[in-house]
């Protein structure tokens, strides 16, 4: 069997995606896309079954451009903080370009989750798991402080969610990057000045502790 043509697929997926946008689910029909890429509607068939499968490998397509932007930014040599702050940015960029892309954006997103609800599940698993990795790593580098990691976690994510609305969601309101970013600063700039605490309090009040034995016994 002959191996589908690798750019004429991202080709139809590109076409698919400007077309799902501009007219919705419904209104989108296989002749259509065919059309736009300059093929025979059987030729489209020979890639993909139907129309859902299209609107899932459109979607799967996106999903693994994220992560490859993800990957870059999390084996940087930055530090965590300077990793956590660009990983939301970039996260929130990519929520923001779906849910701006059209107005067929939220219809879209639906529809990919009725047709693979676990997507969207290991994306949310993914940013949890990707934080909180972020924040060890920021710990282990003695950058941060954090007492107790699985509340601070909770709060951050809570903190956060604002910022990162369901993509199912209606344009109701919009996110402002800056108002992301001064949230996250506040948290960093936390762990960070409860690690240079715990690091003067460990060499300052032990130096005065020997000072003080020290006078004791003179």
């Amino acid at each position: 069997m002959q191996r589908p043509d690798e750019t004429k697929q991202a080709a139809i997926l590109k076409a698919a995606h400007q077309r799902l946008i501009q007219y919705g689910v419904k209104k989108t029909a296989m002749q259509e896309i065919a059309e736009d890429v300059g093929i025979a509607v059987g030729t489209l068939y020979l890639y993909f079954k139907n129309k859902n499968e299209i609107l899932i490998a459109v979607a799967d397509a996106d999903a693994q451009q994220h992560l490859k932007d993800v990957e870059i930014i999390l084996r940087s040599p930055m530090s965590a903080s300077e990793k956590l702050k660009a990983y939301l940015v970039s996260r929130f960029r990519s929520v923001q370009a779906h849910r701006l892309s059209g107005s067929h954006a939220a219809e879209l997103a639906r529809a990919v989750i009725r047709l693979k609800p676990q997507m969207y599940e290991e994306q949310c698993k993914d940013f949890n798991h990707n934080v909180l990795n972020l924040l060890q790593e920021g710990i282990q580098s003695h950058l941060f402080k954090i007492d107790n990691l699985e509340q601070d976690l909770e709060v951050f994510l809570y903190s956060i969610g604002y910022f990162f609305p369901m993509p199912t969601t209606e344009k109701y309101y919009e996110p402002e990057e800056d108002k992301l970013c001064m949230v996250v600063d506040w948290f960093i700039q936390k762990w960070c000045s409860n690690a240079i605490s715990h690091f003067l309090y460990t060499k300052l009040g032990a130096k005065r502790d020997l000072d003080s034995i020290e006078k004791e016994w003179l």
